[in-house]
Protein backbone atom coordinates (compact mmCIF):
# COMPACT_ATOMS: atom_id res chain seq x y z
CA UNK A 1 0.00 0.00 0.00
CA UNK A 2 1.15 3.36 -0.85
CA UNK A 3 0.46 6.55 1.36
CA UNK A 4 1.67 9.68 0.58
CA UNK A 5 0.50 12.25 3.36
CA UNK A 6 2.52 14.56 5.76
CA UNK A 7 1.39 13.28 8.84
CA UNK A 8 0.30 9.29 9.15
CA UNK A 9 -0.95 7.50 12.08
CA UNK A 10 -0.05 3.88 12.41
CA UNK A 11 -1.40 1.34 14.76
CA UNK A 12 0.25 -1.61 15.68
CA UNK A 13 -1.34 -5.03 16.87
CA UNK A 14 0.89 -7.29 18.63
CA UNK A 15 2.40 -9.58 15.84
CA UNK A 16 1.56 -7.24 13.21
CA UNK A 17 4.98 -5.64 10.91
CA UNK A 18 4.56 -2.72 8.60
CA UNK A 19 7.02 -1.72 6.13
CA UNK A 20 8.25 2.09 5.68
CA UNK A 21 10.37 3.37 3.02
CA UNK A 22 11.94 5.99 4.68
CA UNK A 23 13.59 9.23 3.21
CA UNK A 24 15.84 11.52 5.13
CA UNK A 25 14.40 13.27 8.13
CA UNK A 26 11.43 11.41 8.10
CA UNK A 27 10.14 11.50 11.53
CA UNK A 28 8.74 8.43 13.33
CA UNK A 29 7.04 9.35 16.43
CA UNK A 30 5.97 7.03 19.29
CA UNK A 31 2.35 7.79 20.39
CA UNK A 32 1.44 4.88 22.46
CA UNK A 33 2.82 1.36 23.72
CA UNK A 34 6.71 0.35 22.72
CA UNK A 35 7.23 0.22 18.69
CA UNK A 36 10.66 -1.55 17.59
CA UNK A 37 12.17 -0.28 14.46
CA UNK A 38 14.71 -1.59 12.51
CA UNK A 39 16.32 -0.51 9.20
CA UNK A 40 17.72 -2.77 6.96
CA UNK A 41 21.41 -2.53 6.65
CA UNK A 42 21.97 -0.90 9.43
CA UNK A 43 23.27 -2.14 12.88
CA UNK A 44 20.46 -0.10 14.84
CA UNK A 45 17.73 -1.32 16.39
CA UNK A 46 15.42 1.74 17.35
CA UNK A 47 12.57 0.99 20.32
CA UNK A 48 10.28 3.90 20.82
CA UNK A 49 7.81 4.62 23.69
CA UNK A 50 5.14 7.25 23.87
CA UNK A 51 6.96 10.22 22.88
CA UNK A 52 9.94 9.34 21.90
CA UNK A 53 11.19 10.18 18.24
CA UNK A 54 13.31 8.76 15.45
CA UNK A 55 14.47 11.19 12.30
CA UNK A 56 15.80 9.08 9.65
CA UNK A 57 19.18 9.99 8.36
CA UNK A 58 19.01 8.25 4.89
CA UNK A 59 16.86 6.47 2.67
CA UNK A 60 16.06 3.31 4.42
CA UNK A 61 13.31 0.59 4.27
CA UNK A 62 12.44 0.51 7.79
CA UNK A 63 10.06 -2.61 9.41
CA UNK A 64 8.30 -1.66 12.35
CA UNK A 65 6.65 -3.88 14.83
CA UNK A 66 4.84 -3.10 18.47
CA UNK A 67 6.96 -5.33 21.23
CA UNK A 68 5.51 -8.11 22.36
CA UNK A 69 4.08 -8.13 25.87
CA UNK A 70 3.01 -4.95 25.38
CA UNK A 71 0.09 -5.16 23.41
CA UNK A 72 -0.74 -2.87 20.63
CA UNK A 73 1.60 0.49 19.95
CA UNK A 74 0.80 3.26 17.79
CA UNK A 75 3.91 5.90 15.62
CA UNK A 76 3.07 8.76 13.87
CA UNK A 77 5.04 9.06 10.47
CA UNK A 78 5.88 12.83 9.81
CA UNK A 79 7.32 13.55 6.62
Amino acid sequence: MLINASQVSLPLRPGQLAHIDLVPRTRLRGVAGQSWITLDNDRRDIVLGPGEEFIADSTARAIVCALHGDGAAELLVLS
